[in-house]
């Protein structure tokens, strides 16, 4: 009898132990709580400021560190760690076609604009509003002859989920 309990013991004692010990997958995306409100939504914000006389912009983007978040994400996508397709045809891009993208285009220092694609979440427990960032894509600035900022043109569309 001693032996029994001896033995069930030791194999529950090492089954907890496997079982704690199994590690989660870094990389595996936390589910939003929440009802989901957007599915996807898609818009654009401005993450330059194109007039300098433009106050409002000015203190909207004050405290804001686009630069950081355009310069980690180029890193990345030029790492082959987060995956880049083509805006208009939506094939994936080669870390080659995105060299030349980011180069021709200076997307470190003409990205204006950056368009996100997100699902949002309504939390009624917590009473806040979630947000899963999907996409995104850097906007850079296209002049005219004379100097003046005619618009943003696309570069390439990341894939934050791959």
């Amino acid at each position: 009898m001693k032996k029994f309990y001896y033995t069930s013991t030791a194999l529950i004692i090492s089954g907890l132990f496997l079982f704690s010990c199994q590690s989660k997958p870094e990389n595996s995306p936390a589910k939003t709580k929440g009802e989901l409100i957007a599915d996807p939504i898609i818009y654009e914000v401005i993450v330059k400021n194109p007039n300098p006389d433009d106050e409002w912009l000015n203190e909207c983007l004050e405290h804001t560190n686009s630069s950081y978040l355009i310069e980690q994400v180029l890193k990345e996508v030029q790492a082959g760690n987060l995956k880049a397709y083509d805006y208009y045809d939506n094939h994936e891009l080669s870390i080659s076609e995105i060299e030349q993208i980011i180069t021709e285009n200076d997307l470190n220092g003409r990205t204006g604009k950056i368009q996100f694609e997100e699902n949002w979440y309504w939390d009624k427990n917590q009473l806040q509003l979630k947000k899963e960032v999907k996409k995104l894509m850097f906007g850079f600035e296209i002049y005219d002859a004379t100097g003046k900022l005619r618009g943003y043109k696309a570069s390439f569309v990341v894939d934050l989920q791959k």
